[in-house]
C-alpha cells in the first residue's frame, strides 16, 4: 500500500495564491509509486471539462479564501479521508485577504499534528521578511504579533520545508525550527531547446509576467518603459498576467491608460507560455519587495531568458547560487533603464546570462522538487 496524502493549496481555476505551484508539484507527485492516492483539498471546484491529473489525484473543494469556517472545514476533511500525512502549499496570504483568515489557514498544520495527523507545510515567504506597506498591510505592533504568532504555529508542522535557502537559518535561529529543510522552488525545463526572441529587431520585447499588485513594481516599470521609448522608439513592453486576487481591479487603471507600446495580454495559460517567453528579449522584475523567491524568476531561467530584477535578498541570493541577473537598486528608474538599454547593446551578455539561467533551470526540476518532499514524506511516516 502507497501513501495516501491530503495536499492543502489554492488550485486552478483560481488563479495566484501558489495555485499554479500547486500543479507542477501535484503532476509529478502522482508519478511516484510510493504514493497510492493524493486529495487536494482546494479553494476552488476542479475543472471537470479539463483535469490536469489522472485518476490517483482527485481535487475537492473544501475551502474558500477570507471563509473562516470554510478554511477550519479543511480539518474535518483530513479526519475524514485518514491520510498519512497533509501537506499544506502556503505563503502568508494565500488563505485570502484577511490577517485572521490567513492566521486561521497558518495554526491547521499545527493541529494536524495534534490530531495525529503528521503535516508538512512548504511555505513560500515569511512575514518577518516582507515589506508590509508594499503588500497591503499597514505596519502596526499587532501586526507583527500576529506575524509571530503565526510563524511560531508554522513551525510546529511535522516537517517545514523553504524556497529560499537562508529561511533555514532564520527559522532556526529566531525560532528555533529544527524540523526545517530547503526545497528549491522549481523550474520548467522544456523538452525542445529555446529559441531566440521572434521580433526582427532582437532586443524590442521587454516582458514582465505575474500576478499584478502594488510591491510588483508596475509603476516603476511604465516609467522605465518611457525613459527608454525616448531613447528606442523600436521597444514594446509586454505586462502578462492579471491582478492579484488580494488586488482585484488593480490592473484596470493601468490597461485604460496604457503608454504606446505597452500591450496587456491577461493571463497566459500554460500552453501559450513559451510563446510568450519567444517573443521576450529581457524579463524585467522590478519588485519593490520580495514575497518569498520568484516564480517568474524561475519560469525566465527555464526559458533561458536574461533577466533585470531589483536587488532584494531573495533574488540577489538566486544569483549566488548560480543564476544570473543584472540587480538594480527598488524603485530605481533610471537604473532599471540603464540595464535593460546595456542588454540591447551588448547582445551577446544576454545570450551568455540566458544560458546560464537555463543551466541554473535543470538543477531544480519539478521532479527533483518531488523526489526531495517524497523523502520527507518517508522520514515522517517511518516516525
Amino acid at each position: 500500500m502507497g501513501l495516501r496524502i491530503c495536499f492543502v493549496t489554492s488550485h486552478p481555476p483560481s488563479r495566484g495564491r501558489l495555485s499554479e505551484y500547486a500543479v507542477k508539484v501535484l503532476k509529478e507527485l502522482e508519478r511516484s509509486s510510493r504514493i497510492e492516492r493524493i486529495f487536494a483539498l482546494s479553494d476552488s471546484p476542479p475543472d471537470a471539462a479539463d483535469p490536469p491529473y489522472g485518476a490517483r489525484v482527485e481535487v475537492m473543494n473544501v475551502w474558500r479564501p477570507d471563509n473562516i469556517f470554510s478554511i477550519l472545514r479543511i480539518i474535518l476533511n483530513v479526519l475524514k479521508l485518514r491520510p498519512h500525512l497533509v501537506h499544506f502549499n502556503a505563503h502568508f496570504q494565500s488563505f485570502g485577504k484577511r490577517k485572521l483568515a490567513n492566521f486561521t489557514g497558518l495554526s491547521l498544520p499545527f493541529l494536524c499534528r495534534v490530531f495525529g495527523v503528521p503535516s508538512v507545510i512548504s511555505i513560500h515567504n515569511l512575514g518577518g521578511k516582507v515589506n508590509l506597506e508594499a503588500v497591503g498591510l499597514k505596519e502596526s505592533f499587532l501586526t507583527r504579533l500576529g506575524i509571530t504568532l503565526a510563524t511560531k504555529l508554522v513551525t510546529l508542522s511535522s516537517a517545514v520545508t523553504v524556497t529560499v535557502r537562508s529561511y533555514v537559518e532564520y527559522l532556526r535561529r529566531t525560532y528555533r525550527c529544527r524540523n526545517v529543510t530547503f526545497v528549491p522552488h522549481g523550474a520548467d525545463t522544456p523538452i525542445d531547446p529555446p529559441v531566440g526572441p521572434t521580433s526582427p529587431n532582437p532586443c524590442r520585447v521587454i516582458l514582465m509576467l505575474g500576478h499584478m499588485g502594488p510591491y510588483k513594481g508596475l509603476p516603476v516599470m511604465i516609467e522605465v518603459f518611457s525613459r527608454l521609448l525616448n531613447k528606442n522608439e523600436g521597444l514594446k513592453l509586454i505586462v502578462a498576467g492579471q491582478s492579484h486576487p488580494n488586488f482585484p481591479g488593480y490592473l484596470e487603471e493601468f490597461r485604460k491608460n496604457a503608454p504606446m507600446n505597452v500591450e496587456f495580454v491577461g493571463y497566459i495559460v500554460e500552453e501559450r507560455i513559451q510563446e510568450l517567453f519567444q517573443r521576450a528579449f529581457v524579463v524585467a522584475l522590478p519588485y519593490l519587495t520580495s514575497t518569498g523567491t520568484s516564480g517568474v524568476f524561475h519560469l525566465a531561467c527555464g526559458f533561458g531568458k536574461p533577466i533585470v530584477a531589483s536587488d532584494l535578498p531573495e533574488i540577489r541570493e538566486l544569483v549566488k547560487e548560480g543564476a544570473s541577473a543584472m540587480l538594480v537598486p527598488p524603485n530605481d528608474a533610471e537604473a532599471f533603464s540603464d540595464a535593460l538599454l546595456h542588454l540591447c547593446d551588448e547582445p551577446w551578455l544576454a545570450e551568455e546570462m540566458g544560458k546560464q539561467n537555463l543551466s541554473f533551470a535543470s538543477s531544480e526540476s519539478w521532479s527533483q522538487v518531488a523526489s526531495s518532499l517524497e523523502r520527507i514524506y518517508a522520514e515522517l511516516v517511518a516516525c
